[in-house]
């Protein structure tokens, strides 16, 4: 018991040789362990960088012409088989692939897996137009079909759309709302021989000449023509006819859309109207009575033939009257003397100076004497109508030779005859 309770007593000089060698090896395995981990998650390191590399990047082939890289091909192989088809192109062409076997080469260049998988789904025809580009007397032109009809080439697809949207621009700078070309225009890339591709004078030729369709608003002002209306009287004859009012026409403005192929309009939409003015509709009073053969027209013939010797007025003569009231007509003894107008005939017969004479009311109430008479062939009661013969030309009464004297009296006043003969 006492000698589990007691103290320790410490360490004899023998005890502590024997410990003393066995901590430094322990001390320099643990020393050892932690030098060789760093090495190892090192060699790790690398070991996944390395399959990572390997798995992720690979060689690949980038095609030169005359040095330069214009791309890249998977491999070999691809790139022997792009140099033959360019160079039967070229053949083709020039007659001669040469131009290709010596401007084309490759070199091999470390890429990234994906590029190579890109590569492998990759159109080589981009990669072809990329070194006809670089070729000396072969282009890659684009063909431009209209309609599908092939019209030429150029060089630029970007420039023919250009010309397209400045010359739509220009209508709708105009004032048109829409405008939209209606041929379908397009463009594939084509290899041949240089100096083929449109000039710009063409191009914008061809530009113009394709069919463009536009629609406008527009507000005009358009004539509204006016009705007319006729009215039939029974009371007057059907040659009557009496304007009762003037017509007018009105206007009516017009807001529409038109929409166009060039210049040709192919559709035209009122939208909205504005009456500015109404028409005014012109009436007409016509006669509807049957014109008996005598009635007066109010209108008068040359009652005969000739020349006119004595006008109306004042004159000097040695024979008749110095206040002439009608005029004188000479024409040889005989000569048909006609009724200027229809009317009834009143008097007949020898009346002083006149002669044998004839006058005739007619229904406007207008009276025509016929004077100096050689013959009468009509008597006082007698219808007779406008150019009826009714005498002769003659000299009697107070005259100096064969003559007609005729007068028209409006309310008994003689007036001048001239005016109202055609």
């Amino acid at each position: 018991m006492d000698n589990i309770h007691s103290t320790p007593t410490s360490p004899t000089n023998d005890t502590t040789q024997t410990l003393s060698p066995a901590l430094p090896e322990r001390q320099r395995s643990a020393f050892e362990r932690r030098r060789l981990l760093p090495m190892g998650i090192l060699l790790t390191l690398l070991l996944c960088v390395t399959t990572l590399l390997i798995r992720q990047f690979t060689f690949v082939v980038h095609v030169k012409v005359d040095g330069e890289v214009v791309g890249a091909v998977s491999d070999s192989q691809v790139f022997e088989e792009l140099v033959g088809s360019t160079s039967e192109v070229a053949l083709n062409i020039l007659g001669s692939p040469a131009v290709v076997e010596e401007s084309v080469s490759y070199t091999y260049r470390l890429a990234s897996i994906t590029v190579l998988d890109t590569l492998d789904m990759l159109d080589t025809q981009p990669l072809e137009r990329e070194i006809f580009d670089r070729l000396d007397g072969i282009s890659v032109y684009y063909a431009v079909t209209v309609d599908g009809e092939q019209i030429g080439y150029v060089s630029d697809p970007a420039t023919l759309q250009t010309a397209k949207e400045e010359r739509l621009d220009s209508i709708l700078e105009d004032g048109a709302l829409s405008a939209a070309f209606l041929s379908e225009v397009s463009y594939e890339p084509e290899v041949t021989e240089e100096g083929e591709a449109l000039s710009l004078a063409e191009l914008l030729e061809l530009v113009d000449s394709l069919p463009v369709q536009t629609v406008r608003q527009v507000t005009y002002v358009e004539t509204v023509p006016f009705e007319v209306t006729i009215v039939e009287d029974f009371t007057l004859f059907n040659d009557v006819i009496e304007v009762l009012q003037e017509g007018a026409d009105g206007e009516i403005e017009i807001f529409a859309e038109l929409v166009h192929i060039d210049d040709r309009e192919v559709e035209h939409t009122i939208l909205d109207t504005k009456v500015l003015s109404d028409a005014v509709p012109e009436i007409i009073l016509e006669g509807a009575l049957e014109r008996p053969l005598t009635a007066s027209f109010g209108e008068y013939i040359w009652p005969t033939t000739g020349n006119v010797s004595s006008p109306f007025g004042p004159r000097r003569v040695s024979v008749g009257s110095s206040n002439h009231q009608g005029i004188d007509i000479t024409a040889p003894h005989g000569t048909p003397v006609l009724a200027a107008d229809g009317g009834e005939v009143f008097f007949t017969g020898w009346f002083g100076g006149f002669g044998n004479l004839i006058k005739i009311l007619h229904d406007n109430g207008h009276v025509t004497y016929y004077a100096h008479l050689s013959s009468m062939n009509v008597s006082v009661g007698d219808r007779v109508y406008r150019g009826q013969h009714i005498g002769g030309v003659g000299s009697t009464g107070v005259s100096s030779g064969n003559h007609l004297h005729f007068e028209i009296r409006i309310n008994g006043v003689p007036v001048d005859p001239m005016p109202w003969l055609p």
